[in-house]
């Protein structure tokens, strides 16, 4: 495993390192925090929802993101991720309705990057592609992409865009983490790990901003042997699952990271590109994913992680 300063809060491509989630943050007493501490260690990139914080009062973590960033000065500087049309609302016609509105509570006109929430199957994939295009090219988004939908209806929307030259997906945010999903958190939520989606993201050089990234907090359980009978056994645990706890904590040891933090590496070290959504609580945590961004495991790391492969000197 090589580590080198993450300095840059941009590959050479322009896609964030990490992306900061804001789900869990309808309060500014709680959300400045943690958003100051990941700004002050480089982070620049935020993920933000129409609907997130909406059981507690619909629009909070928006307001509470927009509230931060303008109180800061750096509303011209955020690379922000929204997203919406989430279901039931999942339908061409509320996109831009609902786009303005995460565009009003956070006090900003654009975004970088804009994701449809969810699919609708019931919808044809073109009636999608041209609600987005049409936003790239009036300059509302800087490009747009698709959260939660499976392989086949991605490839259609990047095969309408093609066959009618306009501007395709530039990414997708589906679950990936060493650790598989064995079962959707969410309702109508999808994992991107499979050797499909793998191949897939890796021909196309589509960037995947994977949710959960870390996986949901197993690394940090004091017992591996909590995740078959904790709160995170029901999407989570399998014993290879468990296996993967095992050896990521035994490495992070060897390394002296955190288990933690050495997931959001194997995340980060695949061979496609990845800007992983991180959800910190802390501001511990934050400062912990931003120093695993300086880390990255060789294709010998990332395989005995995964598959128990081959042998890792120390471990």
């Amino acid at each position: 495993m090589s580590s080198a300063p993450a300095t840059d809060p941009y590959d050479d491509a322009g896609r964030p390192r990490t992306v900061l989630g804001t789900s869990a943050f309808g309060q500014n007493e709680r959300a400045f925090p943690v958003y100051d501490a990941y700004w002050e260690g480089g982070g620049r990139a935020f993920d933000t929802a129409w609907l997130y914080g909406h059981a507690y009062g619909p629009g909070c973590c928006e307001r509470a993101f927009g509230a931060w960033a303008t109180s800061r000065g750096v509303q011209d500087e955020v690379w922000v991720l929204a997203k919406g049309a989430h279901t039931p609302e999942c339908l061409p016609d509320r996109v831009e309705g609902q786009l303005n509105e995460s565009f009003e509570r956070m006090g900003r006109n654009g975004a970088a990057l804009y994701m449809l929430h969810r699919d609708n199957p019931d919808v044809p994939v073109g009636e999608f592609v041209s609600v987005l295009a049409d936003l790239v090219k009036r300059g509302l988004i800087g490009a747009y992409g698709m959260s939660n939908w499976p392989l086949e209806r991605v490839k259609e929307a990047v095969a309408y865009a093609r066959a009618h030259a306009l501007p395709a997906p530039a990414g997708v945010s589906n679950q990936f983490s060493l650790i598989d999903m064995v079962h959707p958190i969410y309702p109508g939520t999808v994992t991107a790990n499979d050797p499909q989606w793998r191949a897939w993201l890796a021909e196309e050089e589509v960037c995947l901003y994977p949710w959960a990234s870390q996986g949901r907090g197993a690394h940090a359980l004091d017992d591996p042997d909590e995740l078959r009978t904790g709160p995170l056994a029901e999407s989570w645990y399998s014993e290879t699952n468990a296996e993967r706890v095992r050896r990521a904590r035994a490495l992070a040891d060897s390394k002296g990271v955190s288990a933690t933090g050495l997931a959001l590496a194997w995340t980060r070290s695949q061979p496609f590109p990845v800007a992983p959504l991180i959800g910190p609580r802390q501001v511990a945590e934050v400062r912990d994913s931003l120093a695993a961004t300086a880390y990255t495991l060789s294709e010998a790391e990332r395989e005995w992680l995964e598959h128990g492969t081959g042998t890792l000197p120390g471990v």
